[in-house]
């Protein structure tokens, strides 16, 4: 039997990294990226026999693209991953934990001259994945865990993409 898949685009992050333990190229010194994020949604629920709609919700949808708004917002909350990736990806510096700097970008965050986002692994692979788990978390909590997210894939630039799948 098939299943079901809906997609969205996540676009416009714009960040600055730097990837320090890429000596032989430029990417470790600080560049930056505008990010853009394809999240593949599918429903939990198995297709029950033939013609039937029991991945889709009553709106014969996987995924209600405008549950992603903010938790406070009116009149229908929704589950926060808009702001979440707003948080993680527009105008920030990701930094991984172990870079030798950490303790100078730190303190430049303490300043207010970035949006320091502290990451365990630097990548496109690890942005993928990042974004992947906190779906997936938060979706499990919300909606009666309904829907789950199957695969991400993360541009740095149009050229260049790295996907994550569960």
């Amino acid at each position: 039997m098939g299943k079901y898949q809906s997609t969205k685009v996540f676009d416009n992050y714009s960040v600055a990294l730097r990837q320090w333990k890429a000596s032989h190229s430029h990417c470790e010194l600080l560049h930056g990226y505008a990010l853009k994020f394809k999240v593949w949604f599918e429903s939990n629920a198995p297709l029950e026999g033939v013609g039937s709609n029991d991945q889709l919700d009553e709106m014969n949808w996987i995924m209600d693209y405008g549950g992603f708004k903010s938790t406070d917002a009116k009149p229908t909350p929704g589950n926060g991953l808009k702001d979440w990736m707003n948080y993680m990806w527009d105008h920030t510096l990701l930094i991984e934990k172990d870079d030798p700097y950490l303790d100078f970008f730190q303190s430049a965050a303490m300043e207010g001259i970035c949006a320091l986002r502290v990451m365990d692994k630097m990548g496109a692979e690890s942005c993928a994945k990042l974004v992947y788990d906190k779906f997936n978390d938060v979706m499990s909590k919300t909606g009666g865990g309904r829907v789950k997210v199957v695969k991400v894939e993360c541009w740095e630039a149009d050229r260049n993409s790295s996907i994550y799948r569960g």
